[in-house]
């Protein structure tokens, strides 16, 4: 049986040069040291030995890496030589899927990451219709020029004279499409 160890084991005492006993290398002992929670210390690496522990010092791991990738990837679109851009990251039923596109041409990017949404979801509708139903759904109020509105009139040769019915009855059974296909 091992006898106890002395009152005063914290005292490092070294029994030969060069060896260093278990005791000697605990750092919690130092003052330079402050335990923030259950195995988490802060290190003072200043000039006054002793480490600021105020509430709101802990950081969560993962925020710095979050903030590392957002500081990261808002370089990399900085570095992009194009008005418009977007790197997309997104999870669609388990499966994680990125995508980025950059353009001069803001409508050119919002088309390619509306088309790009829609190919990743699993629908058998065309990838015109998805987007209406999904813009319908999610309640997004979407405001058109007149112009749209006269030129699916024109699509189906009606006029001002004619009923909401006959635009109803003029449409194909997929919907209304705006704007209309040009042709």
């Amino acid at each position: 049986m091992a006898p106890d160890p002395p009152n005063d084991a914290r005292t490092p005492v070294r029994d030969e040069e060069g060896v260093v006993r278990p005791d000697e290398l605990d750092y919690t002992a130092s003052e330079r040291v402050a335990e923030i929670s259950d195995g988490r210390y802060v290190v003072a690496t200043d000039n006054d030995n002793s480490p600021s522990v105020e509430e709101g010092d802990e950081e969560d791991p993962s925020e710095d890496r979050g903030t590392l990738a957002r500081q990261q990837m808002a370089r990399y679109l900085s570095e992009q030589d194009s008005k418009y851009g977007f790197v997309v990251t997104a999870a669609f039923e388990g499966e994680v899927d990125d995508h980025e596109h950059f353009s001069d041409d803001v409508v050119d990017a919002f088309g390619e990451l509306a088309s790009w949404y829609v190919e990743q979801i699993d629908t058998t509708a065309s990838e015109k219709r998805a987007l209406g139903i999904l813009l319908l759904a999610s309640e997004t109020h979407v405001s058109y020029p007149k112009k749209a509105l006269a030129s699916i009139l024109q699509e189906h040769d009606l006029t001002l004279d004619d009923s909401i019915g006959d635009l109803v009855d003029s449409l194909p059974d997929d919907g209304l499409q705006i704007p209309p296909d040009e042709e």
